[in-house]
This record gives structure tokens, sequence and C-alpha cells, in this order.
């Protein structure tokens, strides 16, 4: 953005960013109530608008307790066309629980998973639709202040940290740098594989965080593309390849940056964050797709939209259209320590549940 086009914007951030704090503060002076729960709620967010890899540090989350603790995910379901409270099940599309919420129970069929505008509101239906549930894990809900989570996880992009950033619309933060005191964790995502000691040590300086609050760096790690609709089916990417990537989430410079290192040609189509795919942007990448000139061509996207592919698949298959999709998963440079941390949290609320892993 231009420092033109900064200063034009600046009072409209300022006067969102007084919106925010009042907010905010009303929240902290008890003006307005939340609620907590007998049972371990974790909240994961950001203080930006997207691109700080919320969706794998559910996942990874998901990965460590699903074996021990009876676990359940509640979203807002952003961008999905149902209101109020609905349960996922196998069948479930985008527009019943938005892309994210789906990609997580395609994923981890045997996790609840809920949506929800009002977390306060589901977190009861949540226990009444499964009364075996342990944890709760709130995904994007830093500034859903209606729920007191008992530990609150803040994520920001190694490439652009919240106090690189400005407010909306300046900007792509929520609210005021000051929030990121609500936070008992701040884990710094996507960071080179190689991050360095010292180059960790000087990002946590200039996260200036509290001294009660626990700093961690994640990177991304990629692994064999499989085919959409034969997930037996996987991919071993080759440098004489051709991809043509399509995608519609906030960040695509990691996967793009990945791709890159790995075959001869990437060509890119990018769309808006949580993009409704049509029949038209299909048959526009279908031409564009045919233009590659690598030994052996793919079409490649990410799961997130995948997602949002499904109910494509008629039309795909008949148009012998195979579309790859590239999964990912968060790695912690820090693994034994965070893993330990939230194992030690939920461990905590033990008198309030039955460990179900004896083992």
């Amino acid at each position: 953005m231009s420092s033109s086009l900064r200063f034009l914007l600046y009072p409209f951030s300022l006067i969102y960013g007084i919106g925010s704090l009042l907010y905010h503060k009303m929240y902290d002076l008890k003006i307005k109530k939340s609620v907590s729960f007998e049972i371990p709620v974790i909240s994961v967010g950001n203080l930006s608008t997207g691109g700080s890899g919320k969706t794998p540090h559910v996942e990874y989350i998901i990965r460590l307790l699903k074996d021990h603790y009876q676990t359940g995910i509640l979203s807002r379901g952003y961008r999905r066309k149902s209101k109020g409270y609905f349960l996922l099940d196998e069948f479930s599309t985008v527009k019943d629980g938005g892309d994210e919420p789906v990609q997580i129970k395609k994923k981890f069929p045997d996790v609840s998973v809920a949506v929800c505008e009002e977390r306060a509101i589901a977190i009861p239906i949540m226990l009444l639709d499964n009364p075996e549930l342990q944890v709760i894990v709130l995904d994007d809900a830093f500034q859903h202040r209606q729920v007191q989570p008992g530990l609150s996880i803040l994520l920001t992009n190694y490439a652009k940290p919240f106090y690189e950033d400005h407010l909306l619309p300046m900007g792509n933060l929520r609210e005021p740098v000051s929030g990121v005191a609500r936070a008992d964790v701040i884990v710094v995502t996507k960071c080179p594989t190689d991050l360095s000691s010292e180059n960790k040590q000087k990002r946590t300086k200039e996260l200036q965080h509290h001294p009660n609050q626990r700093v961690f760096f994640s990177y991304i790690k990629y692994a064999a593309p499989y085919s959409l609709f034969n997930l037996n089916k996987k991919l071993v990417l080759q440098r004489d390849d051709a991809v043509y990537l399509f995608t519609a989430i906030a960040d695509h410079q990691p996967l793009l940056q990945h791709l890159q290192g790995v075959v001869g040609e990437v060509l890119i189509k990018t769309y808006p964050d949580h993009y409704y795919f049509s029949a038209s942007d299909l048959k526009k990448l279908q031409s564009n797709f045919s233009k590659l000139n690598g030994t052996r061509n793919f079409l490649l996207t990410t799961e997130k939209d995948a997602a949002r592919l499904i109910s494509f698949k008629e039309y795909l298959v008949n148009q012998q259209l195979e579309i790859f999709c590239m999964p990912l998963e968060v790695k912690f440079f820090e693994e034994e320590e965070f893993d330990q941390l939230i194992y030690s949290f939920v461990q905590s609320y033990s008198n309030s549940f039955t460990h179900i892993d004896e083992g």
C-alpha cells in the first residue's frame, strides 16, 4: 500500500481503533461479562485478518489431544450460509459450516466440530450434543470476549508480525497491539525451517511480551499432494513437472515458494480468501492449465480450497479434470515444550473429567 493511501486511511483506522479499545475495555472493566467453563477451553487466534495459519495450528492441537481426550472444535464458520448453531457431520458442506470447519471434520471424523456465531451459547449445546467432551478448542476466537478461555494462544506471521502492522483499514490488525496482553502463549508462525537461535532471540525481544507469556516458533511442513477424489493417489513431484496452483487463501506465498523449489514451472491464480468457486472459474482454470509445458502437468490447490470444490465433483469427473490437494502440517521448533504446555493445561482440569487413555 502506498504511503499516500495509508495517509488517507489513517483517520478511519483511528476511529476503528477507538471503537475496538472501547469494546475490549468494557470486558476488562467487567461491564460486559465473559463466561468460563468447567472443562478446558483453548482459544487459537490472532490480531490480523488472516494468513497466520490458525487452522493448521488447531489441527496440531487436535492430533496432540484426540487419542487421549474427547476433543471438540468450535468455530464461527466464516462465510457459511447457515445461521446459528450447527454440528457438522461427514456429509456437511461449506454452505453448512464454512470451509475450515469442513476441512477439519473430513480430516478428523471422530472429533466433534460445530459452528456458531455466539460461542458462549454454543459450548453448552456442544456439551449436550456430546456429554463426553473433555476439551474444546476455539478456532479464531481471540477477539470473541464472551468466552473466557483457560488458555489463549495468539499467532503472528513471521513475515508480517503484528508489531509491523496497522489497524484496519490502513493495515490488517483487528485490534490495537495492546490486546496481545490477553494471550498466554504467542506463536510466531511460518518461520524459515533454518531459523537460528539468534533470530529467535531477536524476534522474541521484538514481541515485547510479558514475563508470564510463553513464546514459541513454528514452521510449515508440506506432504505429498493427493488426488481430491482419490485420497490414496499421491504425487511425488519432480523437477521437470509443471504445476498450475489456484488458491483462495490469505497467504499463498509459503506454498508458492515451496513449489518453486520443487518443480520447474509454477503458474498461479489467486482469489480472495474463502472465495466460492464457480463453474466458470473451473472452465477458465482448465483452459489455463492446458498451457503448461512440463513433462507432467498437475492442477494443484490447498486442502482449505478443496473443501469448496467438493460440490463440483460430477463436473470435474466428467471433464477428467483431476485436482491434487497439498496437505500441510505445523511443526514446532520447541515441540516438546509446547506439547507439554498443552498437556499440563488440560490435565489441570483432571478432576472434571476422566482421561480416556489409561495407557
